[in-house]
């Protein structure tokens, strides 16, 4: 989440014009919402007025039925831009208040606020649509839309982690590649897949990009479509190494999920996207997976991780880049694995530590080292950027998901094991878990962690004699 406030002269021109598009900015969102409002308040009149009786008897004309034309013919819009507009208006003022407040008061557009009103017809429950409005209130004003899309996008996932899953099935099943001819002898291919699936294409491509070496003349857009082409057309013929230098591609998914005992979805390391649990145990499961355990608190904050020496290692790289998830300039989204990692407090004066480092991208690297841009990290995950007007930014780290364990069951000392397992799977408080699921987590453990008494108990109960 990102803060703004304003420390600079008044008196400065550079100063004056920030504070003044903001101003403008407030007065066309606060305008763009009185317009909604008006283009609903028109419909609603039209809609009350009387119809010829006899045209209405012999169903040739509906109240209302070409006001929108009305409003589109004076504004120079399509009809169906004047219908969605209205539809928007509505839905935030009759389930969402605290969002239809903000756009009233100018404090975000119509674009943020139809932001949500697509994230809330995603939601089937009032209370998770209530819940939405409460906490999407509170970031709104400081995100742009790609930031608040994809918080969207994670919080939906969240909140009804059950429906999220119905509607991926319902996506994936529609997957697709299509094709179109374009002008001067170009096409364009486009695919829908899952998102994991394209992030490691993304990756893939990038990673053989790379590998061309600093002689390739090409741009790196140019490698990658010319390595895609190739791929896809059977023409790629580049040596067992070239073909190894893929990027690996995180999911970052609760414990409890990978385990079957909670629906919480994974998210890509950048935040881009959610993953269903389920799929989030397709891909631990594939060969080669590669896992990494990460520490946090119980709201999903990563603990702090120091190493010597200026340059961060690879492991300790890897958490700062998931923790970040993005660069930390407020409005920037350029994924963390794209960044440098950058000292806060530059080396040796500050340590290579998770608390003095933090995701750049090369542009905002280079306003923070020769722009005049200042950033100071009071809280690991927490930077607070000061432009040369003197305006300030605070930006938070989103949390990682987190995940719940199911509610203990307290046994009878006198039941069967495989009958307390059919007593977990009957309770509907809680995910089914698979029985191999139980039986693995009560069975010897090859770590040095030892049984408790009650599962020795347990597990040695019904071998012993009536």
């Amino acid at each position: 989440m990102t803060t703004a406030a304003s420390t600079g002269d008044p008196g400065r021109r550079d100063v004056a014009l920030l504070d003044r598009l903001v101003e403008v900015d407030t007065q066309l969102a606060r305008m763009e919402c009185e317009l909604a409002e008006a283009i609903v308040e028109f419909l609603d009149l039209r809609q009350a007025e009387p119809v010829d009786a006899v045209a209405a008897d012999k169903g040739k004309l509906l109240a209302g039925e070409f006001a929108a034309d009305e409003i589109a013919a004076a504004l120079g819009w399509s009809t169906a831009r004047v219908h969605s507009r209205a539809r928007m208006y509505r839905r935030l003022a009759a389930g969402l208040p605290k969002t239809a407040a903000l756009w009233r008061s100018g404090a975000i557009d119509g674009y943020k606020a139809g932001k949500v009103v697509e994230a809330a017809d995603r939601l089937t429950r009032p209370e998770s649509i209530c819940d939405l409005d409460a906490k999407v209130a509170e970031r709104i004003t400081d995100q742009t839309p790609g930031q608040l899309q994809r918080w969207l996008n994670r919080r939906v996932a969240r909140v009804e982690p059950d429906a999220a899953e119905r509607r991926h099935r319902r996506a994936y099943a529609d997957r697709k590649v299509c094709t179109e001819q374009g002008l001067d002898g170009m096409g364009s291919l486009w695919m829908a897949a899952g998102a994991a699936d394209i992030s490691a294409i993304d990756a893939h491509l990038t990673g053989l990009a790379r590998g061309l070496g600093r002689e390739d003349l090409r741009t790196m857009d140019q490698r990658r479509a010319d390595l895609a082409v190739d791929l896809l057309s059977g023409r790629f013929g580049g040596s067992p190494d070239s073909q190894q230098a893929g990027s690996a591609v995180g999911v970052v998914v609760p414990l409890q999920s990978l385990l079957g005992v909670d629906g919480t979805p994974g998210e890509l390391a950048d935040r881009s996207a959610s993953v269903p649990a389920p799929l989030a145990r397709q891909i631990a499961a594939r060969p080669g997976t590669l896992f990494h355990r990460l520490l946090t608190d119980t709201r999903g904050d990563l603990l702090d991780v120091t190493q010597l020496g200026r340059f961060p290692s690879e492991l300790l790289g890897f958490a700062v880049d998931v923790r970040d998830g993005t660069c930390r300039w407020p409005t920037c989204t350029t994924a963390a694995a794209k960044c440098d990692r950058d000292h806060t407090v530059p080396a040796p004066d500050g340590p290579t530590t998770a608390g003095n480092l933090g995701n750049d991208c090369r542009r905002h690297h280079r306003a923070k080292t020769h722009a005049g841009y200042h950033v100071d990290q009071p809280e690991p995950g927490t930077f607070v950027w000061e432009t040369p007007t003197g305006h300030r930014y605070a930006v938070d780290s989103e949390p990682l998901p987190v995940g719940t364990w199911p509610r203990p069951v307290i046994p009878d000392h006198d039941t069967p094991l495989a009958e307390l397992i059919d007593l977990i799977d009957s309770d509907d408080s809680h995910p089914v878990l698979d029985r191999s699921t139980v039986l693995d987590a009560l069975g010897p453990r090859a770590g040095p962690e030892p049984l408790l008494g009650w599962e020795s108990d347990l597990i040695a109960e019904p071998a012993r004699a009536p």
